[in-house]
C-alpha cells in the first residue's frame, strides 16, 4: 500500500538523484570561469579543487537519492497489501 509519505519520499529521492547527476555533469562548467588561462598544471588551480568538490558532493547526493528510492521500494515490497489482510481475516 502506498501512501502520500511514500510517494513524497520516492519523488524526493528521484529529484536528489537527478540533481546529483546534473551536478556531476556540470561540475566543470560551474567551477571554471568562462575565460581562463593558466600556464601551470591544471591540478594546482582553485578551479580544479572546486570542480573536484562539486563532483564529490554530487556523488553523495546521488547515493542519498538512490538510498531513498531503495527504502521506498523495500517498504512497498514488504508491506502487506489490503487484499491480503482481508483474506487472512476471512
Amino acid at each position: 500500500m502506498t501512501t502520500i509519505k511514500s510517494w513524497t519520499t520516492g519523488l524526493f529521492g528521484l529529484a536528489c538523484t537527478v540533481f546529483g547527476i546534473w551536478l556531476r555533469l556540470q561540475a566543470r562548467d560551474l567551477a571554471w570561469p568562462i575565460e581562463w588561462s593558466y600556464s601551470g598544471p591544471r591540478e594546482d588551480t582553485i578551479w580544479a579543487i572546486l570542480e573536484e568538490a562539486y563532483q564529490d558532493v554530487s556523488l553523495a547526493i546521488v547515493v542519498f537519492g538512490l538510498l531513498l528510492i531503495l527504502l521506498v521500494l523495500a517498504h512497498w515490497l514488504w508491506t502487506p497489501s489490503l487484499n491480503s489482510k482481508e483474506e487472512r481475516q476471512a
